[in-house]
């Protein structure tokens, strides 16, 4: 199986988006975006701050975040409310659309034709991997 993959924006306030491509992982119980990608897109995002947040791992260990951003999310023509923290995934993804946030998109994916139905209070959509 595939690892689902879908590109999402993260919307400022004043209007200027930053599109970015998420896994989608609904056994990751946090939002988070790379270090390595937040380096690059951070003064386009505003509304970040520094985080205290511990976050621990899927092996045990314990890494702080870096940060943490609260703002609009948009996934395909659908947006929530939502946030992330900032962490280094190692290479192993840009953005991880963990549990939090799929509860927010009132996600419900369907394993047999790999897509993921998404809903705020006035719209809905399907994104297919």
């Amino acid at each position: 199986m595939v690892p689902f993959i879908h590109q999402i924006t993260l919307n400022r306030p004043k209007g200027e988006a930053v599109r970015v491509r998420a896994l989608f992982d609904d056994g990751a119980m946090v939002a988070a975006m790379c270090t390595s990608v937040f380096d690059k897109v951070k003064h386009r995002l505003g509304n970040w701050s520094p985080s205290e947040k511990k976050l621990r791992m899927a092996n045990g260990s314990i890494v702080n975040s870096d940060a943490k951003w609260l703002g609009i999310i948009e996934v395909g023509g659908v947006q929530v409310k939502g946030e992330f923290e900032v962490f280094n995934s190692g290479g192993g993804w840009a953005f991880l659309f963990g549990k939090p946030l799929l509860q927010s998109f009132k996600a419900e994916h369907d394993y047999k034709t790999d897509s993921i139905r998404i809903s705020d209070d006035s719209q809905s959509a399907t994104i297919y991997n």
